[in-house]
C-alpha cells in the first residue's frame, strides 16, 4: 500500500477495500471525489510571507464558520 511513487500506489478505494483496513470501511459511507484535485496553485510563484498570508486568511475564514458541536461521546464508528 504505501509506495513512495503516485503512479504505483493504490487508489483510496483500493486502500479501504484491503483486508488491513478492513475495520474502517463503510462502502456506503465513502464518498468518491467527482474529479481529480487540482494541484496546480502549488506551482503558484508567489514568496513565502504571501503563502502564509493566504494560509492565515483560509484559517480565519474557516474558523468564523459555525463551529462543530461535540458532545464528548462517540458512537459505534468512532465519530461523532
Amino acid at each position: 500500500m504505501l509506495v513512495f511513487d503516485p503512479h504505483r500506489r493504490i487508489t483510496a478505494t483500493e486502500a479501504l477495500a484491503h483486508p488491513y483496513l478492513e475495520i474502517y470501511h463503510g462502502p456506503f459511507d465513502e464518498p468518491v471525489a467527482e474529479s481529480v484535485f487540482d494541484w496546480s496553485f502549488t506551482e503558484a510563484d508567489i514568496t513565502l510571507d504571501e503563502w502564509k498570508a493566504r494560509i492565515y486568511t483560509d484559517v480565519i475564514e474557516f474558523q468564523a464558520q459555525e463551529p462543530i458541536q461535540f458532545d464528548g461521546s462517540w458512537d459505534d464508528s468512532g465519530a461523532s
